[in-house]
């Protein structure tokens, strides 16, 4: 064990450098609606179903994956709506990953028949651990290679319990909402005794849905949707904007994520990372398929790879049973 030693310290301060890492993101925010705010759970005409796949920087090998499952109802008697969430997150060869399994909650209060407000809350169980993959310790080499070490559970996996919650206002063509994540700021180290609280993330996103076509809003067949969000966590944020334009079934859009003015976390460092194109098409069985591929204009430069994105959502049925309830017109992808 002593010959292991000086590598569980460089294995363990990897580990240290890696608690501080932030939280899982998409560039589709909006296709994860339970992800990006709570208070969206249920936002549907009944029920929905949303799968995300991002692979980021393949050029570094292999890259940086997140997986999302997540499935909502809505329940038109009580305006409230309840969902559950799946995701996890793989970053680098060494194998930290991150997973979460969450249940949402939400509640809708009608201002009038054309105007809303809703609260969301989200409690969920998160795993955090590392896999000895990608590491090749002293025992390794001395028979002659092994694939695997003797030594198990070289560094404890970690859990905890994570509390969200989130805001909504909407019109018929207008939304802002915010969202508050680890408000409870729970311990991810994965030392023996060690502390790394997970700083809040807040969110604040927005979007306007308008016609450009000369037709009004509910009969037209060509649209532009202007969104964007401002997400911060501990000294680190950042600024998506952008817009679509949706023609019957097809869409796509193009987004820039940064903040270049006034903003520079060290001397000479741009705040810009990347340039989102976004194409989309709808199915005649309310099936949505969004792709996504980041161009890095980072000092990353593009041979990282960028990322790409895809997210698939299903929801049924396709009109609401009373005509008088509305849906959030969020980007639906």
């Amino acid at each position: 064990m002593k010959r292991l030693r000086p590598l569980i310290f460089l294995f363990s301060s990897l580990l240290v450098m890696a608690t501080f890492a932030q939280d899982p993101q998409l560039s589709q925010f909006h296709a994860a609606p339970q992800y990006l705010n709570p208070a969206l759970t249920g936002n549907t005409f009944q029920d929905r179903i949303a799968l995300n796949y991002r692979l980021q920087w393949p050029g570094v090998q292999p890259g940086y994956a997140t997986y999302a499952f997540a499935y909502d109802h809505k329940f038109y008697k009580t305006n409230s709506g309840l969902g559950g969430m799946v995701m996890r997150d793989k970053a680098g060869t060494y194998g930290l990953t991150y997973t979460t399994v969450a249940m949402s909650y939400s509640y809708e209060a009608r201002i009038d028949r054309k105007r809303a407000i809703r609260a969301g809350i989200r409690a969920g169980y998160t795993m955090r651990n590392v896999s000895n993959d990608g590491y090749l310790f002293a025992d390794q080499i001395l028979r002659d290679n092994a694939p695997t070490s003797v030594e198990q559970n070289l560094i404890p996996g970690t859990s905890y319990v994570d509390f969200a919650a989130g805001g909504l206002y909407y019109t018929e063509q207008f939304w802002v909402g915010f969202s508050v994540d680890h408000l409870n700021r729970p311990n991810q180290s994965l030392m023996v005794d060690g502390t790394a609280r997970l700083n809040m993330r807040s969110t604040l996103h927005a979007g306007y849905k308008f016609p450009i076509d000369g037709r009004i809003m509910h009969r037209s067949e060509t649209k532009m949707t202007l969104t964007g969000q401002y997400k911060a966590q501990g000294k680190w944020d950042q600024l998506d904007l952008g817009g679509y334009i949706e023609h019957n079934r097809v869409s796509g859009g193009i987004w820039y994520r940064g903040i270049p003015i006034g903003k520079a976390y060290k001397p000479g460092y741009e705040n810009s990372d990347a340039v989102i194109l976004m194409v989309g098409f709808a199915t005649e069985f309310q099936l949505r398929i969004g792709y996504s591929y980041d161009v890095t204009i980072s000092k990353l430069t593009v041979k990282s790879g960028g990322a790409h994105e895809l997210s698939l959502i299903y929801e049924w049925p396709q009109k609401p049973k009373n005509r008088r309830h509305r849906v959030v017109p969020c980007p639906k992808f």
